[in-house]
């Protein structure tokens, strides 16, 4: 059976991944924590079951996600394919579902036939092992482990032979116990001397009882009489065959006694034992000539290859050199093309350098220096800030400043002649007076309100003419003053319409006119013009008297102004001064400003980036070009050690370090041949000397042999030993024939007597005697058998008599407890004798049979020990074992080093699975880095031991050691990368 297939749903870490397991090994490998032990018990788990913490909680729980479980599709030696599926989230055997061929499902009986019994004790420590396991025999000598491989031996798929006694054990116990209760037999039994108790003292005992009692009795004492007779014929016949069937053999013991008397009795001293020692000792001696000779010959072929071996020293001495050229060979070969990368590099950072110098004005020396740190371009950010807000500052003032001139002389110059305000004063109440004087002299108008609304009225439009003037005046409220001479004859014409009465005066009206400036034929309409415009004079007059106001504060501000705009500009050219002075401090172009000072300063920056590149690429080509020169330097040297040619042509060096590689791999080649060469002469001295001391010791065999039995040679010997076996044969029928008289008297002290008389008797006599014995026996047998039926009648009617109620029931319980009692009785005997087979074939299989297994772990151990242990001691039933030497002493597990336990517990493992899969399914064999522990040369040897296996087992073996992977799968065609 081989796993095809795994599938993990969830377990651990890892989550929906799958394997392809092909047949043969398969090597699984990866770091430590890539999950190789959690694969190993993933499989143990999916097989048989989960196993729990000791807290109850999971082991290796879903820790990625996912279903905990997975499935396992299984192969078996026929070509089925199985199904196995298990998921659970705790301990234990979780929900398991086996899907057969042909579709049908089953559970764990289906598994248990697929695995030909195996259970996880047997999986664990012989399929499916660590190095944990490896290194203890306990998890080879438990009981469990042991019967399941010897019942697999046995044919009994796998099922364990003690467990099989024990089932039948159990069931014996159950059955019958001699100091026993309850048991059923034991029950049976007690019942049937009840009943016995019981029928005795329901019998009766009549008259009638009594006379049948006595007919029988006398029937009795005749069948006696009768039987007594029958025995004398039958002695006699007896005696008389005894004495017919003796002639034979009595005479041809006569014959033979008579042969061995005359022959050589000398004879008898040599053991019979003898052809067989001495077929052994020449046949030992003649394999140990054979092993001799071919020893012999084998060392003289082994020192002949040795000697055409050619041993390259130089090269070999040169090997980390050769080693150390090829690794670098590669990166020789592309250090051309980065050199010139690299000069390339550091001309295209050159230029660029000198890109960025001619776009700051000035040298690349120079650019390079420029302070570029966070505190200059802070610096120049300040500047910047204060020379704007500066600048800002100066324009505002300008433009306020501007903006008042334009302010003045927007309104001109104020050169118009200023009216007198007196004049005008004495005008306006002269014409005030005349329209008083001319509205008391004119008809009262009628009117409904009281006398004093129109005076009133005419008061309150004069207000408000007055009011509207002062508006006229007012900056921010330009009223024409057309518009106010309108309103003010408008308001004088409502007041005469209405007849606003005028209180009488007694001023002349003539002086009025003068007075206002009228001619004295002014009319009222001249009046109210006049009025008219001294009323707008009076208006112009306060409009200018504003202005005039104005002006005198406009050039105070003026003042104040041009004043703040000098402070601006002085400040501006000291912030520009300090600027400037800045800028010679810190190496900058004279004449910049803040913004292009701050390029140059980053063009600073990209610079020294650039000149770092040049650098460091100029730097690069150097190295390179000297490693270059190195590696050539390098090679020449060594070409003139090795008396090679010098390289003329660049080209070729890769091609001559090669040449170099193959010389070092011929010369390494023709070492490792001459090391196994030297090793195998080695061994086959060894074996050389061993079959020569093998030969003296045969020899020597032989001759005390020889000499033990008085024999010049072995033809002698082998005379000697025929007559023997001719003589040892005539003893040996003469032995028969006696025992067949033996047989024929009834035992070995009455032959001599039967001789004698055999000697004496007539033997036609001794036939007619026969044959009248003969006849009276039947004659006998005929009246006893009359007496037999009589006696069966008598019986018949007792049973007739008897109380046929309560005695007959007891009775015929009693033949049914009996009959019960038979049965359990036959039923425990052959279970007895069952038991009894079972155990002495156990017993037997372990005495004859387990050496199989030690053979098989023995090939495996010297194997793998390369012949340094070749045998193994174990002694059945002791869970103990030994491992005898090269030199034939014997060591204790506890007396090898770890490796060499290993490496024998290993080697019994190999030979368990051998065993185990004659008599059941061949199961997968799984390791878990067990060769970490073992020399190089022994590890190769058991990396090819587990190849071997993996020819008839399928193998899978987890590592995180690569080398361990190359051992067991040299071009890595089975080797699985876990990630």
């Amino acid at each position: 059976m081989r796993i095809e297939r795994l599938d993990l749903d969830g377990f651990g870490r890892f989550a929906s991944r799958s394997w392809d397991l092909p047949s043969g090994l398969t090597v699984l490998l990866g770091p430590n924590e890539a999950g190789k032990t959690t694969l190993l018990n993933a499989l143990r788990a999916l097989l048989f079951g989960f196993e729990p913490t000791r807290d109850g909680r999971a082991w290796y729980p879903a820790l990625a996600g996912g279903r905990r479980g997975g499935r396992l599709q299984l192969t078996t030696a026929s070509g089925e394919r199985w199904t196995v599926e298990r998921h659970g989230e705790r301990g234990g055997a979780g929900s398991l579902i086996v899907r057969a061929p042909n579709g049908n499902t089953g559970g764990q009986e289906t598994l248990d036939r697929i695995l030909g019994g195996a259970d996880r004790e047997l999986f664990t420590n012989i399929f499916a092992f660590g190095l944990g396991e490896l290194q203890s025999i306990h998890s080879l000598s438990g009981e469990g482990v042991r019967s399941r491989i010897y019942g697999a031996g046995t044919g009994l798929g796998g099922m364990s032979a003690a467990d099989l006694e024990r089932q039948v054990r159990t069931v014996q116990e159950a059955t019958f116990r001699p100091q026993g209760r309850n048991q059923e037999l034991n029950r049976l039994v007690a019942r049937i001397d009840e009943l016995g108790a019981e029928i005795a003292g329901l019998e009766r005992d009549p008259v009638r009882f009594e006379a049948l009692h006595r007919e029988l009795a006398a029937l009795d004492a005749e069948r006696q009489r009768l039987v007594g007779a029958r025995d004398a014929a039958a002695a006699r016949s007896a005696r008389a065959g005894q004495l017919v069937d003796a002639a034979t053999p009595a005479a041809r013991l006569t014959a033979l006694e008579a042969e061995l008397a005359a022959d050589d009795s000398s004879l008898d001293t040599l053991p019979p034992e003898l052809d067989r020692l001495l077929a052994e000792r020449l046949a030992e001696r003649a394999a140990a000539r054979e092993v001799v000779d071919a020893s012999r010959t084998e060392v003289e072929e082994i020192d002949a290859r040795l000697a055409d071996i050619r041993h390259d020293e130089p090269a070999l001495a040169a090997a980390a050199e050769i080693t150390a050229l090829a690794d670098e060979r590669a990166l020789h070969a592309t250090r051309a093309e980065a050199h010139a990368e690299a000069v390339a590099a550091a001309a295209a950072a050159a230029e660029e350098l000198a890109t960025l110098a001619r776009r700051a004005g000035g040298e690349p020396s120079w650019l390079i220096g420029l302070d570029d740190s966070v505190a200059t371009l802070e610096s120049i950010r300040a500047s910047e800030a204060r020379q704007a807000g500066l600048a800002v500052a100066h324009e505002r003032h300008v433009v306020r400043a501007q903006a008042s001139v334009d302010e003045d002389v927007g309104r001109g110059a104020q050169d118009d002649p200023v009216p007198d305000a007196a004049a005008l004063g004495d005008r306006a109440h002269a014409l005030r007076r005349l329209v008083e004087l001319r509205l008391s002299g004119a008809a009262p108008a009628p009117t409904t309100g009281p006398a004093w609304a129109l005076p009133l009225a005419g008061a309150g439009v004069v207000a408000i003419i007055a009011w509207l003037a002062t508006l006229a005046v007012a900056p921010a409220i330009q009223v024409p003053v057309t518009l106010l001479g309108a309103l003010a004859g408008a308001a004088l014409g409502w007041l005469a319409g209405r007849g606003v009465p005028v209180p009488p005066e007694t001023a002349d009206r003539g002086a009025l006119l003068a007075a206002a400036g009228l001619p004295a034929y002014a009319t009222d309409a001249d009046v109210a013009a006049a009025a008219d415009e001294v009323a707008l004079a009076r208006a112009a007059l306060t409009l200018r008297e504003r202005d005039v106001a104005a002006v005198t504060t406009r050039k105070a501000g003026q003042a104040t102004l041009e004043r703040e705009l000098a402070e601006a500009a002085s400040a501006l050219r000291s912030e520009r001064e300090a600027w400037l002075a800045w800028l010679a401090e810190h190496a900058l172009p004279a004449g910049i400003g803040p913004p292009a000072a701050r390029q140059v300063v980053e063009l600073a920056a990209t610079a020294r980036r650039a000149e770092a590149a040049r650098r460091g690429a100029a730097e690069r080509a150097a190295a390179i070009g000297a490693a270059s020169t190195a590696f050539e330097e390098r090679l020449d040297a060594l070409l003139a050690r090795l008396d090679r040619p010098a390289v003329t042509r660049p080209e070729l060096r890769p091609a001559v370090v090669q040449e170099l590689v193959d010389q070092l791999d011929t010369a390494r080649s023709a070492a490792r041949r001459a090391d196994d060469l030297r090793l195998h002469l080695a061994e086959a001295t060894r074996r050389a000397r061993a079959a020569a001391t093998r030969l003296d010791s045969a020899d020597g065999a032989l001759a005390s042999l020889l000499a033990d039995h008085g024999a010049a040679d072995p033809a002698s010997l082998e005379a000697r030993v025929g007559r023997a076996a001719a003589r040892r044969a005539r003893l040996a029928e003469a032995r028969v024939q006696r025992a067949e008289l033996a047989g024929v008297a009834g035992g070995e002290g009455r032959v001599a007597e039967l001789l004698a008389e055999a000697a004496t008797t007539d033997l036609a006599a001794a036939e007619v005697d026969r044959d009248a014995a003969a006849r009276e026996m039947a004659d006998t047998d005929a009246a006893l058998h009359e007496l037999s039926a009589r006696a069966g009648e008598l019986r018949a009617e007792l049973t007739r008599l008897e109380h046929a109620a309560e005695l007959g029931e007891r009775r015929q319980e009693l033949s049914i407890v009996e009959g019960r009692a038979a049965a359990r009785a036959r039923s425990w005997a052959t279970r007895a004798v069952a038991l009894r087979l079972l155990e002495e074939t156990r017993r037997r299989y372990e005495r004859e049979r387990q050496p199989q297994v030690i053979q098989d772990a023995e090939r495996y151990l010297e194997r793998i020990t390369g012949g340094a242990y070749a045998r193994i001691i174990a002694t059945p039933g002791e869970a103990t074992v030994r491992a005898e030497a090269a030199d034939g002493t014997l060591r204790e597990t506890e007396e090898l080093s770890r490796g060499t336990a290993e490496q024998l517990y290993l080697a019994m493992r190999f030979g368990l699975i051998e065993q185990f899969s004659r008599g059941a399914e061949p199961l997968p064999v799984v390791m878990d880095d067990i060769l970490v522990n073992f020399d190089a040369g022994r590890a190769d040897r058991a990396a090819a031991a587990i190849r071997s296996l993996a020819d008839r087992h399928q193998v899978i073996y987890f590592t995180c050691h690569p080398w361990t992977a190359s051992l067991l799968d040299s071009d890595g065609g089975r080797t699985v990368v876990l990630d």
